[in-house]
């Protein structure tokens, strides 16, 4: 763009803001500088010397020692860029505007000037928090820079998990998510083809995937909380359990379904019972929450259960270009944004495995579940590098969980005792048919069919693969 003094009058009239910043000597020149830093970091903008807040223009002599300056801060801009600046002399007077424009969107971002990274926030400049820099670092990067890629040389087959691995080939070849062939049933090409492991060198994301140490994984854990009221004064239960992911995972839909209210209704002869949020949205919420937390930090996912709410959340931050406030029940934003997953190979394994159902349309699924359950769209908020999604509970009249009546909302309880019976042979041994549960729970045909059927209606377990070859998984 021709920069002449007609344009920048015109600017001068509408004052400054985001991308328009005036100084009025270049005695202001680090500090014009650390604006310009910040507009490069975002979405670009000019940066005029000569021109006073107001918008009044005075210009500035310009001699050898002003250009020697310039071109000594422009060397302190880190990667180098390229940026020109331009002077725009004043009529009638001896008198120049400087002026600097850059472009932003920049892929060599995050840009540092003088050994600090900026940013801009309408009028004003500031120093670039640290998670916000380490994020834009991991993008300019590449998989080069994510941690889940990251090797860990002191990690061996023998701290995998090698059940929980040959689990997760079976459901992804069961789901059709692999293609059956493609992959051979020993583990340590399992490990290759996932990405997990290269020329015997394991990454992170094999340790969080399918660990059985987690010594120097202080945030493979999930935080499980029930709280008295609204607040966190007075607990009614508390676990932190400590896991790889799938392990985190089987744990948190026995939480919900011993803390949050069944509700019922009736499908023709037949009832059909709920749990008050659905869980199919609360274990998605769960698994995104493992699937995009940043692991470099040592907070780990949490889970609160409120009278009034359910809080989930986990250590990071959203992308720049999707602000939480737009996160809504049929926003474009869901539907066009492409899923670029900070933990990409956790995320791809997770898919495969089943546990993330829909790739890049996790929180898509959760809106819709909770619209189509009736209940209030869940609040997506973006604070001091937690990502928190938040469903309130339907006030359901004589269903609260106080101590009372825990015994009769406990979905436990519901079960009887060939239900339990099964549910906990499902839980030990994944993927079993039911065929094979029948001589170990010690019951006819018929009533095993009962029992999963009920299981399954109740959100306990779900049938997974071919009719030939699935069988049964806990939820």
């Amino acid at each position: 763009m021709v920069i002449d003094i007609d344009y920048i009058q015109q600017i001068a009239e509408n004052h400054e803001g985001v991308d328009v910043e005036f100084k009025e000597t270049t005695g202001q020149l680090d500090r014009g500088m650390e604006t310009l830093c910040g507009m490069l970091n975002g979405n670009g903008g000019i940066v005029i010397f000569g021109i006073k807040n107001s918008g009044k223009i005075v210009g500035q002599e310009i001699g050898d020692k002003t250009t020697r300056m310039i071109g000594e801060a422009l060397r302190r801009f880190e990667p180098s860029v390229d940026i020109r600046q331009q002077y725009i002399p004043l009529t009638d007077s001896d008198k120049y505007l400087i002026v600097f424009e850059v472009d932003g969107n920049n892929p060599d971002r995050p840009y540092s000037y003088d050994g600090r990274p900026y940013q801009r926030h309408d009028s004003v400049t500031s120093v670039m928090p640290h998670d916000k820099h380490s994020r834009m670092i991991m993008h300019r990067g590449g998989l080069k820079y994510k941690w889940d890629t990251l090797p860990n040389e002191n990690l061996k087959f023998e701290d995998l998990d090698e059940s929980r691995i040959h689990w997760a080939i079976r459901q992804a070849l069961e789901l059709g998510r692999l293609k059956d062939g493609a992959y051979t049933r020993d583990p340590i090409a399992i490990l290759e083809k996932f990405k997990v492991l290269k020329n015997g060198v394991y990454s992170n994301a094999a340790a969080v995937l399918f660990g059985k140490d987690f010594f120097h994984y202080h945030n493979c854990i999930i935080r499980l909380a029930r709280f008295r009221g609204i607040d966190k004064r007075e607990f009614i239960d508390n676990q932190q359990i400590e896991g790889n992911i799938f392990d985190l995972l089987n744990e948190v839909t026995p939480f919900f379904l011993k803390h949050l209210s069944v509700s019922s209704r009736m499908e023709g002869m037949y009832r059909k019972d709920e749990l008050e949020v659905p869980i199919t949205a609360l274990r998605e919420c769960c698994a995104n929450a493992l699937a995009h937390m940043d692991w470099r930090k040592t907070a780990s996912v949490g889970v609160a259960i409120y009278d009034d709410r359910i809080e989930i959340e986990n250590a990071g931050m959203l992308p720049e270009d999707i602000p939480a406030t737009q996160l809504t029940y049929g926003s474009h934003i869901l539907d066009s944004h492409t899923s670029e997953p900070p933990n990409e190979t956790i995320a791809r394994v997770m898919y495969y495995s089943g546990v993330i159902e829909h790739w890049g349309r996790g929180l898509s699924l959760i809106f819709e579940e909770c619209e189509r359950a009736g209940l209030q769209q869940p609040k997506v908020t973006d604070e001091r590098g937690v990502v928190r999604v938040t469903f309130s509970r339907p006030n359901l009249s004589g269903h609260r969980n106080d101590p009372i009546n825990d015994p009769i909302n406990d979905p436990i309880n519901l079960l009887s005792d060939v239900e339990k019976n099964v549910l906990q042979i499902v839980k030990e041994h994944p993927g079993i048919s039911r065929i094979n549960i029948i001589p170990i729970v010690g019951k006819s045909e018929a009533t095993v069919k009962r029992a999963l059927k009920s299981l399954g209606e109740m959100g306990f377990v779900e049938y997974r693969g071919s009719n030939k070859t699935g069988g049964y998984f806990s939820l």
